[in-house]
Protein backbone atom coordinates (compact mmCIF):
# COMPACT_ATOMS: atom_id res chain seq x y z
CA UNK A 1 0.00 0.00 0.00
CA UNK A 2 2.53 2.51 0.79
CA UNK A 3 4.52 1.70 -2.55
CA UNK A 4 1.51 2.28 -4.37
CA UNK A 5 0.86 5.78 -2.42
CA UNK A 6 4.76 6.91 -3.02
CA UNK A 7 4.17 6.07 -7.03
CA UNK A 8 0.98 7.77 -7.48
CA UNK A 9 2.81 10.50 -5.32
CA UNK A 10 6.07 10.53 -7.72
CA UNK A 11 3.90 10.38 -10.98
CA UNK A 12 1.92 13.53 -9.83
CA UNK A 13 4.98 15.14 -8.98
CA UNK A 14 6.41 14.20 -13.13
CA UNK A 15 2.80 15.26 -14.27
CA UNK A 16 3.05 18.86 -12.44
CA UNK A 17 6.87 19.17 -13.92
CA UNK A 18 6.01 17.85 -17.09
CA UNK A 19 8.58 15.08 -17.00
CA UNK A 20 5.85 11.97 -17.42
CA UNK A 21 7.21 10.89 -20.76
CA UNK A 22 5.54 8.07 -23.12
CA UNK A 23 8.02 5.47 -23.87
CA UNK A 24 6.89 3.76 -27.27
CA UNK A 25 7.64 0.41 -28.16
CA UNK A 26 6.01 -2.62 -30.20
CA UNK A 27 3.55 -3.99 -27.80
CA UNK A 28 1.67 -7.35 -28.51
CA UNK A 29 -2.22 -6.32 -27.04
CA UNK A 30 -2.45 -10.47 -26.22
CA UNK A 31 0.73 -10.42 -23.97
CA UNK A 32 -0.70 -7.25 -22.31
CA UNK A 33 -4.29 -8.39 -21.68
CA UNK A 34 -2.64 -11.98 -20.64
CA UNK A 35 -0.63 -9.81 -17.83
CA UNK A 36 -3.45 -7.61 -16.65
CA UNK A 37 -5.83 -10.53 -15.69
CA UNK A 38 -3.12 -12.76 -14.18
CA UNK A 39 -2.40 -9.48 -11.82
CA UNK A 40 -5.78 -8.71 -10.71
CA UNK A 41 -7.60 -11.94 -10.67
CA UNK A 42 -5.99 -12.91 -7.22
CA UNK A 43 -7.44 -10.08 -6.02
CA UNK A 44 -11.09 -10.66 -7.33
CA UNK A 45 -10.83 -14.41 -6.51
CA UNK A 46 -10.22 -13.02 -2.49
CA UNK A 47 -13.59 -10.95 -3.26
CA UNK A 48 -15.68 -13.65 -4.94
CA UNK A 49 -15.63 -11.64 -7.68
CA UNK A 50 -17.44 -12.61 -11.07
CA UNK A 51 -14.75 -11.48 -13.96
CA UNK A 52 -15.30 -11.11 -17.71
CA UNK A 53 -13.05 -10.67 -20.17
CA UNK A 54 -14.14 -10.13 -23.66
CA UNK A 55 -11.79 -9.35 -27.02
CA UNK A 56 -13.72 -9.45 -30.35
CA UNK A 57 -12.73 -7.79 -33.49
CA UNK A 58 -9.10 -7.41 -33.17
CA UNK A 59 -7.50 -6.93 -36.66
CA UNK A 60 -4.19 -5.98 -35.49
CA UNK A 61 -2.54 -7.66 -32.34
CA UNK A 62 0.35 -5.45 -32.45
CA UNK A 63 1.01 -1.94 -32.20
CA UNK A 64 2.90 0.67 -30.79
CA UNK A 65 2.52 2.39 -27.62
CA UNK A 66 3.55 2.64 -23.84
CA UNK A 67 2.47 -0.49 -22.53
CA UNK A 68 3.54 -0.08 -19.00
CA UNK A 69 0.91 3.67 -18.96
CA UNK A 70 -1.71 1.67 -20.68
CA UNK A 71 -1.57 -1.20 -17.66
CA UNK A 72 -0.96 1.50 -15.33
CA UNK A 73 -4.46 3.08 -16.77
CA UNK A 74 -6.00 -0.67 -16.78
CA UNK A 75 -5.06 -1.58 -13.53
CA UNK A 76 -6.26 2.12 -11.94
CA UNK A 77 -9.38 1.13 -13.51
CA UNK A 78 -9.82 -2.55 -12.59
CA UNK A 79 -7.98 -1.92 -8.92
CA UNK A 80 -10.85 0.73 -8.20
CA UNK A 81 -13.60 -1.52 -9.52
CA UNK A 82 -11.97 -4.28 -7.31
CA UNK A 83 -12.57 -2.25 -4.19
CA UNK A 84 -16.09 -0.32 -4.94
CA UNK A 85 -17.89 -3.58 -5.87
CA UNK A 86 -19.01 -6.03 -3.03
CA UNK A 87 -18.60 -10.13 -2.81
CA UNK A 88 -20.20 -11.86 -5.66
CA UNK A 89 -20.20 -8.55 -7.92
CA UNK A 90 -19.23 -8.88 -11.40
CA UNK A 91 -15.78 -6.82 -13.30
CA UNK A 92 -15.95 -7.12 -17.06
CA UNK A 93 -12.98 -6.19 -19.22
CA UNK A 94 -13.49 -5.40 -22.84
CA UNK A 95 -11.10 -4.92 -25.81
CA UNK A 96 -12.20 -4.43 -29.33
CA UNK A 97 -10.62 -2.35 -32.09
CA UNK A 98 -12.18 0.01 -34.64
CA UNK A 99 -10.72 1.38 -38.06
CA UNK A 100 -8.88 4.80 -37.02
CA UNK A 101 -9.27 8.46 -38.24
CA UNK A 102 -5.91 8.77 -38.59
CA UNK A 103 -5.72 6.24 -41.63
CA UNK A 104 -4.52 2.97 -42.67
CA UNK A 105 -1.55 2.76 -40.41
CA UNK A 106 -3.32 3.29 -37.04
CA UNK A 107 -6.00 1.53 -35.51
CA UNK A 108 -8.12 2.46 -32.55
CA UNK A 109 -8.62 0.29 -29.53
CA UNK A 110 -11.96 0.83 -26.95
CA UNK A 111 -10.73 -0.62 -23.87
CA UNK A 112 -13.92 -0.81 -21.01
CA UNK A 113 -13.96 -1.57 -17.33
CA UNK A 114 -17.51 -2.23 -16.59
CA UNK A 115 -18.46 -3.29 -12.74
CA UNK A 116 -21.81 -3.79 -10.56
CA UNK A 117 -20.58 -1.61 -7.59
CA UNK A 118 -21.66 0.95 -5.64
CA UNK A 119 -21.37 3.42 -8.30
CA UNK A 120 -20.88 7.46 -8.05
CA UNK A 121 -22.90 10.34 -7.49
CA UNK A 122 -23.62 12.89 -10.65
CA UNK A 123 -21.44 15.41 -8.70
CA UNK A 124 -18.35 12.86 -7.86
CA UNK A 125 -18.55 12.19 -11.48
CA UNK A 126 -17.48 15.25 -12.86
CA UNK A 127 -14.77 15.67 -10.27
CA UNK A 128 -13.04 11.84 -10.26
CA UNK A 129 -10.49 13.40 -12.61
CA UNK A 130 -9.42 15.71 -10.08
CA UNK A 131 -6.18 15.30 -8.13
CA UNK A 132 -6.81 14.07 -4.04
CA UNK A 133 -10.09 13.83 -5.14
CA UNK A 134 -12.52 11.20 -3.48
CA UNK A 135 -16.14 10.87 -2.79
CA UNK A 136 -17.08 11.82 0.56
CA UNK A 137 -19.21 8.91 1.99
CA UNK A 138 -18.81 6.58 4.83
CA UNK A 139 -17.68 3.53 1.99
CA UNK A 140 -15.34 5.22 0.33
CA UNK A 141 -13.36 6.74 3.90
CA UNK A 142 -13.42 2.46 4.60
CA UNK A 143 -11.04 1.90 1.49
CA UNK A 144 -7.38 2.76 0.91
CA UNK A 145 -6.29 4.92 -1.68
CA UNK A 146 -5.20 8.60 -2.22
CA UNK A 147 -7.73 10.23 -4.66
CA UNK A 148 -4.49 10.08 -7.56
CA UNK A 149 -5.15 7.13 -9.47
CA UNK A 150 -7.44 8.93 -11.65
CA UNK A 151 -6.04 11.89 -12.26
CA UNK A 152 -3.00 9.89 -12.79
CA UNK A 153 -5.38 8.35 -15.56
CA UNK A 154 -6.77 11.02 -16.96
CA UNK A 155 -3.29 12.35 -17.57
CA UNK A 156 -2.22 9.49 -19.22
CA UNK A 157 -5.13 9.37 -21.90
CA UNK A 158 -4.40 12.33 -22.45
CA UNK A 159 -0.77 12.04 -23.21
CA UNK A 160 -1.53 9.79 -25.23
CA UNK A 161 -4.40 11.93 -27.34
CA UNK A 162 -6.81 9.76 -26.34
CA UNK A 163 -10.22 9.81 -24.60
CA UNK A 164 -11.70 8.73 -20.86
CA UNK A 165 -15.65 8.61 -20.42
CA UNK A 166 -17.75 7.20 -17.33
CA UNK A 167 -21.25 6.73 -16.87
CA UNK A 168 -21.75 5.52 -13.03
CA UNK A 169 -25.16 5.73 -10.88
CA UNK A 170 -25.16 5.04 -6.84
CA UNK A 171 -26.03 1.51 -6.49
CA UNK A 172 -25.85 1.15 -10.05
CA UNK A 173 -21.96 0.31 -10.86
CA UNK A 174 -19.65 2.01 -13.26
CA UNK A 175 -18.50 2.38 -16.84
CA UNK A 176 -15.05 3.77 -17.94
CA UNK A 177 -14.44 3.53 -21.73
CA UNK A 178 -11.05 4.69 -23.04
CA UNK A 179 -9.88 4.99 -26.82
CA UNK A 180 -6.83 5.17 -28.50
CA UNK A 181 -5.29 5.41 -31.99
CA UNK A 182 -2.27 3.46 -31.86
CA UNK A 183 0.13 2.76 -34.51
CA UNK A 184 0.11 -0.24 -36.41
CA UNK A 185 3.09 -2.72 -35.84
CA UNK A 186 4.33 -4.58 -39.12
CA UNK A 187 5.15 -8.20 -37.16
CA UNK A 188 2.93 -10.92 -38.56
CA UNK A 189 0.39 -11.98 -36.13
CA UNK A 190 -1.31 -15.27 -35.35
CA UNK A 191 -5.52 -14.98 -34.50
CA UNK A 192 -6.06 -13.69 -31.21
Amino acid sequence: HLLGLINDVLDMSKIESGKLTLNVDQVSLREMMDSIVSIVQPQMHMKNQQFNVSIHDIATENVYCDSVRINQVLLNLLSNAIKFTPEKGTITLVLYQDESEKGDDYVQIHLEVHDTGYGMSPEFCKRIFDSFSREDTDRVHKTEGTGLGMAITKYIVDAMQGTIELDSEPGQGTEFRVTLDLEKASTPEQEM
